[in-house]
């Protein structure tokens, strides 16, 4: 009786070590998923026509053309907003003036540091105005 139990257990662990073994190999043998590119709505540059391509052209050249004669105008532009922890300024379009938002506490050395911030980027201070907005 005692061998039949012992055999019994033998197969038992036999079996189980070859389950095992085949769940281990079937996991590293299974490839990991790769992306695969969309194949509908792919951006094709053959598919754009002679007369949108002079179109995207001309528009290119308009906005470089607009963008310089904003430069031009307000050479300070591209270095705006100015923003520190106690103020951010921008230039308001709408009313042709800078808005300084103070961001912290109103006193009059951080209005003067954004005064001068402003002279500093080349703002001439007596062609364009100034405001500011309270915390």
């Amino acid at each position: 009786m005692k061998k039949k139990l012992i055999i019994l257990i033998g197969i038992i662990l036999i079996i189980l070590m070859i389950s095992f073994f085949s769940r281990s190999k079937t996991k590293t043998n299974t490839p990991s998923p790769s992306p695969t590119p969309p194949t509908n709505n792919q951006f094709n540059i053959n598919e754009f026509s002679a007369t949108e391509s002079a179109q995207q052209i001309k528009n290119d050249l308009k906005y470089g053309q607009a963008l310089e004669s904003l430069h031009q105008k307000y050479p300070w532009y591209s270095r705006l907003p100015l923003e520190t922890k106690d103020f951010r300024i921008i230039y308001d379009f709408d009313k042709k003036s800078f808005r300084i938002r103070l961001l912290t506490q109103s006193s009059a050395s951080i209005k003067q540091v954004a005064i001068d911030k402003l002279k500093e980027i080349g703002v001439d201070l007596k062609k364009f105005s100034y405001y500011f907005i309270e915390p």
